[in-house]
């Protein structure tokens, strides 16, 4: 299944902002193959550079994430064992791909500048429009879900009747081992952020299951909501679990995030709304 945020493949998903990066390296590198002999590469130099784009890939890895780590240094002294979840997401892009060009840049002296260039303007004017054309496809998805849910005690309540305050939207199962994962630190940003509101929106479990969840693994969750035909996933384009959203007080779509989530990139995303 494709949805805004990823390619479906069962249980494996592949964000979309991966597969923009993949697409450009690979047309960059398709493109360069077609053209090295125009500019006089040798199949020797072709090797080098073949090779130095592998390597660049692994040290902007690298360095993006030594980069958001320094960026968020406080909340990983708390947690160190965060600085290896890499599955959070928690990159700096743009010292990723300064690093990553330097490398293949500096790797790569001997070739003719023009060469060079040409490789990297190629990647960068893929993966900007491709994330462009990402963002303008995800517009159609900012405005705040409006639904009609239950909660765990069967009485119905209207999504949008927590607006007015900053709202994160936790899209959850209690199947869903990245789910249970990241309730400790979601339970604990309800203390931490009185003046945003947390809400769990639990798919297509029916309240027995879900109360007995959270009693068994003693969870403390405010805001539990019910969604057993996944409404809000189908009104969100969020159909990977978990997934979590970040609205403005106005209801307008700052941020959201697919997959487990850590207490840096939470904080990040919570910072994001609170300073505007």
């Amino acid at each position: 299944m494709i949805t805004t945020q990823a390619i479906h493949l069962g249980p494996i998903m592949l964000p979309w902002s991966i597969m923009i990066l993949v697409l450009a390296i690979l047309i960059s590198i398709l493109v360069c193959k077609f053209s090295h002999s125009y500019f006089k590469v040798s199949a020797a130099q072709w090797t080098v550079f073949n090779d130095s784009i592998w390597t660049a890939i692994l040290i902007g890895l690298i360095a993006g994430r030594i980069g958001f780590v320094a960026l968020n240094f406080s909340i990983y002294l708390e947690h160190p064992l965060d600085i290896i979840k890499i599955q959070d997401k928690g990159f700096q892009i743009y010292g990723a791909l300064f690093a990553a060009l330097a490398w293949i840049y500096w790797k790569n002296r001997a070739l003719t500048k023009k060469f060079l260039i040409l490789a990297m303007t190629i990647f960068l004017v893929v993966f900007v429009a491709g994330r462009f054309i990402h963002q303008q496809i995800q517009m159609q998805y900012q405005q705040f879900p409006e639904a009609h849910l239950l909660n765990l005690e069967q009485n119905q309540v209207e999504l949008t009747q927590f607006l007015g305050k900053p709202v994160v939207i936790n899209l959850w199962a209690s199947w869903c081992p990245p789910c249970r994962r990241e309730m400790p630190i979601l339970s604990e940003a309800q203390q931490k952020y009185p003046n945003v509101q947390l809400i769990f929106i639990n798919q297509n479990e029916d309240a027995k299951t879900v109360q007995t969840y959270l009693l068994t693994h003693q969870v403390d969750l405010h805001n539990v909501l019910l969604d057993a035909n996944g409404t809000v996933a189908q009104k969100t384009g969020m159909y990977g679990l978990p997934s979590t959203l970040f609205f403005d007080a106005q209801g307008q779509l700052v941020d959201s995030h697919m997959g487990e989530i850590s207490h840096a990139m939470l904080q990040q995303q919570i910072q994001k709304l609170t300073s505007k």
